[in-house]
């Protein structure tokens, strides 16, 4: 029986364990030593994941179809991307076997290999029962609402800023039409 029964079951597993380990600050150079972006595709099920690691940018992980051109796709049978992301599977003997095919540079597929020693451990505690994975996960969740409480510190700001903006407008407003007014009194007004 196989792994992983669809593209949403390697989405859930291997690509979030995979995203999980790729973001994370402590393990991010390692990513980035890969230098581009790399395509991996399972086929059975059919699924694909584009991981862009390429140095001293953002690490972006996206699944299924994706913009992003890779310089390297490794393609194999589910099951082979689970033994390999275990480190059960060596992968000189996979494409050797023909369970993975590889395009692109050999060398960019061969940085691919360190990145086992990364995510193996924490996919084998996600597949164990999730410990690391979720506390990633929570890690990650309150960094994003950090950013959304930030943005909204920005936006009261902002609008703060706005509403001095509007009664200064509202002031200079009221300024001119006085100063209209006493031109007009002192023009009705007769001169003496």
């Amino acid at each position: 029986m196989a792994h992983f029964s669809s593209a949403d079951d390697v989405y859930a597993s291997l690509g979030a364990c995979l995203k999980a380990a790729a973001t994370d600050p402590e393990n991010a150079r390692d990513f980035q030593r890969v230098g581009t972006i790399v395509r991996l595709q399972t086929v059975a099920p059919k699924a694909q994941i584009t991981l862009k690691l390429e140095a001293d940018q953002p690490i972006e992980v996206e699944f299924g179809e994706s913009k992003l051109r890779p310089a390297a796709i490794l393609a194999m049978p589910g099951d082979t991307a689970q033994g390999f992301w275990l480190g059960e599977t060596n992968i000189i003997t996979a494409l050797a076997q023909s369970k993975m095919k590889a395009q692109g540079p050999v060398a960019v597929i061969l940085k691919l290999v360190p990145l086992v020693n990364v995510v193996a451990p924490l996919y084998r505690a996600q597949q164990e029962g999730g410990g690391e994975i979720e506390a990633v996960e929570r890690q990650e969740i309150a960094a994003d609402e950090e950013v959304i409480a930030e943005a909204g510190g920005v936006a009261e700001d902002e609008a703060v800023a706005e509403e001095e903006v509007a009664a200064g407008d509202e002031a200079v407003v009221g300024e001119e039409d006085a100063v209209a007014e006493e031109a007009l009194v002192a023009e009705e007004s007769p001169q003496s």
